[in-house]
């Protein structure tokens, strides 16, 4: 088959590129959906939207309550279209295709290397250690012509976190020579102390935060970038005139209300405590073989014929993510019903 116009003349890198395909939902009744890191739970939002008009490129009242939420300044903080453009926007501003080099711990988020990939700037892989903690002697060992370096804490998909010791370590062995990306998607659902009042001790530091785990708000693509002042400038040079929606905006404006808020926090240890009885009835179970640590909304379980145990439950309408990565599925946290569904379908394939 010949050449359209379009794929003749696009791009090398883009013809490279493979297009992102979700499962297919919506083929069975009741289908559960446990592999993606959706949040079950959402708040009551009243909207009441000119959608006419274009919005504030940087909508300044969300601005000012994420500012407020996180303990730092608003010029500190950019509004994005999902945490997924902000990674896009942090390596599109930064790297050079073909030229500079972006270091990561695999197995971590995908869209690092997609991301990469797009943009033409080449991979340093460090992968984690055995026990999936951080290779940092590795990294440091590895930082010739590194521009960037991506960390993820709490990680996807491991679920554990990085030590703020660790993190240190490598922000002042990059300190004049590469920005630190510390990707925080899930960490409302950890412990641990966000990076974020420590932009200004650090100035190559970015955080990567997002509306879509511990808020609930997956469908509305709401993320934001974290930094010092002179970094988020930098990245406001590079980022589209409107990146966000009317109804996004409204939403996320409602979410980060004192209210909204309370809400989230509500939700979180609803769903952390449907997190620790997952746990406990997957650890009395003969064919789970260990669950992995996890500070985050959602467990890595590793389990004899992961690979076939995903797809019987696939065929029963039970969405999970298998990982060859040590025979594991990682298994969102959804509502205690769900989990019922999810245990009867494992011991039907076990039995």
């Amino acid at each position: 088959m010949s050449q359209s116009i379009a794929e003749k003349l696009s791009r090398k890198a883009v013809q490279n590129c493979e297009i992102y395909v979700a499962e297919k939902r919506g083929t069975l009744p009741n289908e559960i959906y446990l592999d993606t890191n959706e949040n079950p739970y959402v708040g009551p939002f009243n909207l009441n939207l000119a959608v006419n008009r274009y919005p504030e490129p940087q909508p300044a009242e969300i601005i000012a309550r994420y500012a407020k939420y996180l303990g730092v300044d608003t010029d500190e903080v950019l509004a994005t279209l999902g945490g997924d453009l902000a990674i896009e926007l942090l390596i599109k501003a930064f790297c050079e295709g073909k030229k500079d080099k972006l270091l990561y711990c695999p197995p971590t988020f995908g869209m690092y290397q997609v991301t990469c990939d797009l943009f033409e700037v080449e991979t340093v892989k460090v992968p984690l250690l055995e026990d999936f903690s951080l290779d940092v002697e590795g990294i440091l060992n590895n930082l010739e012509g590194v521009k960037m370096v991506f960390l993820c804490s709490p990680n996807n998909p491991t679920g554990n976190v990085i030590d703020a010791a660790s993190i240190e370590r490598i922000l002042e062995a990059t300190k004049d020579r590469a920005i630190v990306v510390v990707d925080e998607a899930y960490i409302e659902f950890s412990d641990i102390e966000s990076f974020a009042k420590r932009v200004k001790e650090f100035p190559n530091l970015a955080l990567v935060r997002t509306l879509s785990k511990a808020f609930g708000l997956a469908g509305i693509r709401f993320g934001f970038a974290v930094g010092c002042a002179p970094l988020i400038t930098v990245l406001k040079r590079a980022i589209s005139p409107y990146p966000l929606s009317v109804p996004s905006i409204a939403i996320a404006e409602e979410a980060l209300s004192d209210a909204g808020i309370e809400v989230m926090r509500d939700n979180r240890q609803k769903l952390l405590a449907s997190k620790k009885a997952l746990i406990e009835a997957l650890n009395a179970e003969d064919f789970v073989e260990t669950i992995y640590p996890s500070e985050s909304n959602f467990i890595l379980v590793k389990l004899k014929d992961a690979k076939g145990a995903y797809e019987f439950l696939k065929a029963q309408g039970i969405f999970v993510r298998y990982l060859s990565l040590q025979s594991c599925l990682r298994i969102s946290i959804g509502l205690p019903e769900e989990h019922e569904v999810l245990l009867k379908t494992l011991r039907q394939f076990y039995q």
